[in-house]
Parts: structure tokens; C-alpha cells; sequence
């Protein structure tokens, strides 16, 4: 399945996700001021695990999140919270699965990767660096999503060994349109939906996903 531009496109329309479970809820917008703050009086569509997600540029379903202990390379037990994905890219390109922006960062209109639809984390894990993301394909490791390929993603946070794992992890997502940037510049590319006053981009979540936390030991 591939995305194309399909003519001429209104700027940043609401659009809703394709998954079952969520057809008839609402999208609402959110607004960076510190943190998020619903900008609608309609929630986003809530979603569970497993559950598929349509974002556009990318069909996402969220397996699980796990608390866990694993040797590192060096032989070293660390414990890790681990957040399991199947990630399709629907566009043409290979695109890179990409870095998470940290708290307080400005969120980018065109993030060129999967991480840059990932617009919060709560509550967010303590780490110095954020999570390393990676994409596994038969044990093999990349930081590639190629077209029309499903692959598992993993989003690996580091965590003290005495810290108290949530009970949940919320994820806010946002979606892309593939569209026109504008007058100057006429080329289609993939930008994630939301409002821009010029100054600001404020980006709509369209959909949260919560997944409880299971323990387990490696």
C-alpha cells in the first residue's frame, strides 16, 4: 500500500484514525504551552493494546509495555521499560525510525520519521538521553522503516534499578497528511496534522493509547 497525493488538499484537516475500535470518537486538538492542554472539548479517541492505529504515513499497532531486567553488551544487568510496536510505512520512501524530542521541546511540523509522530509520553520516564528506538527485523537491528514492510519497533528507556515503574504508559500520537507545503515551495511531503498561526505549530492528537506495564525478568 503505497500514499500518494491525491490533487489539491485543504491545509491541516481534522482527520480520523482507521481502527475499529475507534470509527466514531472524536479528534481533539492539543496546545504546547509548558505541556499539552486539550485545545477541544472532545477528547481524542482512547485506544488499548493492540489496536490499529492509521496515521497517515505510517499503520501503527501498539503490543505492550514491560518493566525488565536484560544484559546489556557488556554483560551488565540494566532494567529497562520497553514499549512493543508493529509499524507499517505507508509512504514511497525509506524513512528513519527517528529520535523522541525531549519535554519542552518544540514539536516539528515535518519530523521526517516515525518517532517525530510520537508527541507525548506519560508519564514520562526519567532518562538522560530518552529512549533508543530501534527496528527489528529477524533479530537484525536498523533504524530504517522501508515501504510496505510491517517491522516491530521498540522504544527502550532506561530506568534506575530501584525506581517504581508506572502502572501504565499513555502515548499521544499525532497523524500526517501528505500535501503541499506551500506557494514557494510546491513540493508534497508528509507533515503532521494541526494548526499553525505562523509562530506556532500546535499538533492534534489523533489518538491516545494506553498500555499497562507487566512485569517481567530477563
Amino acid at each position: 500500500m503505497m500514499s500518494s497525493p491525491r490533487g489539491s488538499r485543504r491545509r491541516r484537516p481534522v482527520l480520523v484514525p482507521v481502527a475499529s475500535a475507534v470509527l466514531a470518537a472524536g479528534i481533539g486538538a492539543t496546545a504546547l504551552s509548558g505541556g499539552f492542554a486539550q485545545a477541544s472539548d472532545e477528547p481524542p479517541p482512547k485506544v488499548g493494546p493492540g489496536k490499529v492505529i492509521d496515521q497517515g504515513q505510517f499503520r501503527t499497532q501498539f503490543i505492550k509495555a514491560v518493566d525488565t531486567t536484560e544484559k546489556d553488551d557488556y554483560g551488565t544487568y540494566k532494567r529497562y521499560l520497553e514499549i512493543d510496536l508493529q509499524v507499517t510505512n505507508l509512504g514511497d520512501d525509506t524513512v528513519s525510525v527517528g529520535t523522541m524530542r525531549r519535554p519542552g521541546d518544540k514539536i516539528t511540523q515535518m519530523p521526517f520519521s516515525f518517532a517525530g509522530s510520537i508527541l507525548r509520553v506519560r508519564p514520562e520516564p526519567k532518562t538522560k538521553y530518552g529512549p533508543d528506538i530501534t527496528v527489528f527485523s529477524y533479530d537484525i537491528k536498523s533504524k530504517l522503516l522501508m515501504p510496505d514492510l510491517m517491522k516491530n519497533v521498540v522504544l527502550k528507556y532506561e530506568l534506575d534499578p530501584a525506581a517504581t515503574a508506572p502502572s501504565t504508559v499513555t502515548l499521544d500520537l499525532g497523524r500526517f497528511v501528505y500535501e503541499q507545503l506551500g506557494i514557494r515551495d510546491q513540493g508534497y511531503y508528509w507533515q503532521l496534522v494541526g494548526d499553525d498561526d505562523g509562530d506556532t505549530f500546535v499538533p492534534t492528537v489523533a489518538a491516545q493509547v494506553t498500555l499497562p506495564v507487566k512485569r517481567e525478568r530477563g
